[in-house]
């Protein structure tokens, strides 16, 4: 018996693949602007670990509340740090290598672009 096949059993648990990540940055323009910052995973379902969102320059501390990542579309929902309250919501649809759609926050409705960071 050839004796690379018992050291396949002590190799195998170090084959796992690679946990990828990506990052996606979202900006309003405009005076005032809202920049939303993303931390993506890239496994078996692509999702939202973190984001940062700053309003005028200022950070607002945020959680995801929840998050639906398409290869065309990209939805979330950003809660305040105790989740009780919503801060904002990102509706976004894939236009060539960006993500064009509103981001609303504070009553507000505005126009958003996404690129890849």
């Amino acid at each position: 018996m050839n004796k690379s096949l018992l050291l396949i059993p002590m190799v195998l648990p170090f084959a796992a693949p690679a946990q990828a990540t990506s990052g996606l940055t979202c900006r309003t323009a405009g005076s005032r602007p809202l920049e939303v910052s993303l931390v993506i995973g890239h496994t078996a379902v692509s999702s939202v670990h973190s984001a940062r969102l700053r309003d005028n320059g200022r950070i607002v501390p945020v959680s995801v509340a929840q998050s639906w990542l398409e290869p065309s579309e990209l939805r979330l929902d950003l809660a305040d740090s105790n989740a009780t309250r919503r801060e904002a919501r990102l509706l976004a649809k894939k236009n060539g290598r960006f993500y064009d759609g509103s981001i609303w926050r504070g009553g507000q409705r505005r126009w958003v672009r996404c690129r890849e960071a």
